[in-house]
C-alpha cells in the first residue's frame, strides 16, 4: 500500500493523538513544576466545582479505571490535597473532597494552565479555540453514555446524569 502525508493527515482521530501527545508533553511539564500529574489536575478541577463525587464517579470524569485510580487517590490523601468523607465501606457513598492544601496548590496551578490554554499559544485564534473545544466536547461526552442515552436532537451532554 503506497500512502502519502495527505493520506495520513486525512485520518482526523490520528490527527487528534498526535495533538493530544503534543498538548500532553507540555502540560504535564507544567503539573511536574507543582508535583501533579495530568490525573491528579483533573481530580483537583473537578472537586473544585462542589460537586461530590465518589472514587468512581471521579474516575470517569478523568478517564481513568476506577481501579486505576485508586492509587492516585491514596497518594492525594496522603499529600492532604483531598479528603474522604468517612470510612470506605464497599457499596456505601464515600464522596472525596477538595481540602484548603488542595484549593491554594490548584490556585497556583489553574492561572499558568490558562495561560497555555491561551489562543495564541495553541497557534489559533479565539473563534478556533472555541470552535475546537466545542467539537472535543462532544467527543468526549458522546463516548461516556451508550448511543441511545441522548434524545433525538438535544445538545450533546444533555440528560447525561452528569453535567461535569
Amino acid at each position: 500500500m503506497d500512502l502519502t502525508g495527505d493520506d495520513i493527515d486525512a485520518l482526523v482521530t490520528w490527527s487528534l493523538i498526535r495533538a493530544a501527545h503534543q498538548a500532553q508533553r507540555g502540560l504535564t511539564a507544567l503539573f511536574a513544576e507543582h508535583g501533579l500529574s495530568p490525573v491528579q489536575f483533573g481530580v483537583l478541577s473537578h472537586l473544585a466545582t462542589g460537586v461530590e463525587f465518589t472514587q468512581a464517579e471521579l474516575a470517569r470524569a478523568v478517564l481513568v479505571r476506577p481501579q486505576s485510580i485508586t492509587g492516585v487517590l491514596d497518594g492525594m490523601v496522603e499529600r492532604g490535597l483531598i479528603a474522604r468523607g468517612g470510612e470506605r465501606h464497599k457499596g456505601r457513598r464515600n464522596p472525596l473532597t477538595l481540602t484548603a492544601a488542595g484549593q491554594d496548590l490548584l490556585a497556583v496551578v489553574w492561572p499558568a494552565v490558562r495561560e497555555a490554554n491561551r489562543p495564541e499559544r495553541l497557534g489559533l485564534n479565539q473563534a478556533e479555540v472555541a470552535a475546537l473545544n466545542g467539537v472535543l466536547l462532544r467527543m468526549v461526552n458522546g463516548s461516556r453514555r451508550p448511543a441511545t442515552a441522548q434524545e433525538p436532537n438535544s445538545p450533546p451532554g444533555h440528560g447525561t446524569g452528569r453535567e461535569v
